[in-house]
């Protein structure tokens, strides 16, 4: 059932598909205001990876499955591109007229592409602040036509309409940071990667992916502890409850030597960006991912790297019952790509 009613067609959902889960976020808009409708996610389904499954017509029933038991009536659907599938990169050109700027990107996308650009899909943002009399510095994004075509099938057969497609880092900026231009790091650590991307003025400048992610803390537990995957990763949301005051003061040695690849990884973008933005900052860490709940993990990575450290709230902007509160702090990293696909169409 979802939170309020959904008798007319202004409904927007977003549908992130993950490796080993689908998540999805209905919102439904009433004047200026933005309403939270329903939400589903539906993880380790089978073991079966989503991202790489050939039987599209598998994904599909997965996806009316997930979306009937929770009861969305949503049709018109966003969806994210994996991360992984989707080529980024800043170039820089020479400055043009702005009537050029197609043929020009594409022109310098061929020498940075590995595929044959008649394969892909391009798409293109000026860099803010990054131009000059001299270059002018552009966020090219590169999507190969296969894919596009394979998700269009796959929602054909789930009976849905596919509005538009976006990889995942730009719905994480759209959910986590809204109209906030300033310079932040998104680490978003999900049970199989974990992807780190510097954003200056909403557009993502700088971009890692680590295999060191959620299901590595929950391994590595669960060799210490004797226990079953699944024991682990209860154990690992319960931890932090069932740990005293003082106890709490730092995380478990254990999860700070697993993560410690990722908090490298953090120091080093953040240097590598500062030593070549001009001397501008990172004013901030926002965490995202179902891996942002570990026990007081952002007071300790504030504490580590002297700098702000929040987990982000995608359903900031979004108008839910109170009484949900509890629940939408729980679930909200996890859904925060879901909640940005459903605010592409809206704002």
């Amino acid at each position: 059932m979802g939170f309020f009613s959904s008798a007319d067609d202004n409904l927007f959902l977003g549908i992130d598909i993950g490796d080993s889960s689908l998540k999805m976020v209905e919102l439904k808009k009433k004047g200026k205001k933005i309403y939270l409708s329903n939400y589903a996610f539906s993880e380790n389904v089978s073991g079966v990876n989503f991202t790489k499954i050939d039987d599209i017509n598998y994904l599909a029933q997965a996806i009316l499955k997930v979306k009937a038991e929770a009861g969305i009536k949503a049709r018109r659907v966003t969806a994210s591109l994996p991360t992984f599938s989707v080529f980024s990169s800043i170039i820089n050109l020479a400055p043009t007229d702005k009537k050029n700027m197609d043929l020009t990107v594409a022109e310098e996308a061929k020498k940075v592409i590995p595929l044959p650009l008649e394969e892909m899909i391009l798409d293109w943002k000026l860099v803010p602040g990054g131009d000059n009399k001299e270059s002018v510095r552009v966020f090219l994004t590169g999507s190969p036509k296969k894919l596009v075509r394979r998700y269009i099938e796959i929602f054909r057969l789930a009976k849905l309409e596919l509005a538009s497609l976006e990889t995942e880092t730009f719905s994480l900026v759209r959910a986590l940071m809204g109209n906030d231009l300033s310079t932040v790091m998104i680490v978003e650590i999900g049970a199989n990667s974990t992807d780190l991307s510097i954003v200056q003025e909403s557009i993502p400048v700088l971009n890692r992916s680590l295999e060191i992610c959620g299901s590595t803390v929950t391994s590595a537990l669960a060799d210490k502890l004797g226990l079953s995957f699944a024991q682990a990763e209860q154990f690992k949301f319960d931890l932090g409850a069932s740990l005293s005051d003082s106890a709490k003061e730092e995380l478990p040695q254990l999860i700070i030597k697993t993560l410690a690849p990722v908090i490298h990884e953090i120091e080093y973008m953040r240097e590598f960006f500062q030593g070549n933005a001009g001397g501008r900052k990172l004013e901030k860490i926002i965490l995202s991912g179902g891996g942002s709940l570990l026990m007081n993990l952002a007071d300790y990575l504030s504490r580590h790297l002297n700098l702000q450290v929040i987990i982000g709230d995608p359903f900031s902007r979004i108008i839910y019952p109170t009484e949900m509160k509890p629940i939408v702090d729980e679930v909200g990293p996890k859904l925060a790509v879901a909640a940005g696909l459903a605010l592409r169409e809206i704002t």
